[in-house]
């Protein structure tokens, strides 16, 4: 899935919080002609992430799952490009504040497998992600019922949750 939205973050906030955070541990591997390359460590887990600096634009490579987060300006506005699954979206422990200026689930989704480049909203994209979680999960005898607490985004789905929005039981009660 790849999506763009506008972030309340500025880059130079962003910058500070990827250089000097406190959730990781930070290593700067190149600092030359406008383009710092930094590599950020979780000490919990054995996990990194890449981040590559410019003037006006930040992108941060995931090492698990290789979902890119590019932060880039835009007039006077910063926005965000997440190219990575559904479930990873904004759920990654080494990535620095990135808060959505509107609601997320108003955000246009730019190509997806679901779709292919066919734009969509996220809410409609999120709504029938889950009906094809619950299609497999019936129809190909998968032992999981309900909603695992990976298939969704927590700070997307939690949107639902705050829009009362009900989550389809996988259960006949």
């Amino acid at each position: 899935m790849r999506i763009h939205f506008e972030i309340k973050e500025k880059l130079p906030e962003i910058i500070e919080e990827i250089l000097h955070g406190e959730r990781w541990i930070t290593s700067v591997k190149e600092d030359i002609s406008g383009r710092k390359l930094v590599v950020i460590r979780d000490p919990s887990y054995a996990s990194e992430a890449t981040v590559e600096i410019y003037a006006r634009e930040i992108t941060i490579k995931t090492a698990w799952s290789n979902y890119t987060y590019r932060l880039f300006v835009l007039g006077n506005n910063v926005w965000c490009e997440y190219n990575g699954a559904y479930r990873g979206l904004l759920e990654q422990n080494l990535l620095p504040s990135i808060t959505p200026k509107e609601s997320l689930l108003e955000s246009e989704v730019l190509s997806s497998s679901l779709y292919g480049q066919e734009k969509r909203k996220l809410r409609e994209y999120a709504e029938d992600n889950l009906k094809l979680k619950k299609f497999r999960r019936e129809n190909f005898n998968e032992d999981r019922t309900g909603v695992a607490p990976f298939d969704h985004p927590k700070r997307v789905y939690d949107e639902f949750i705050k829009e009362d929005y009900v989550v389809p039981s996988s259960k006949e009660e």
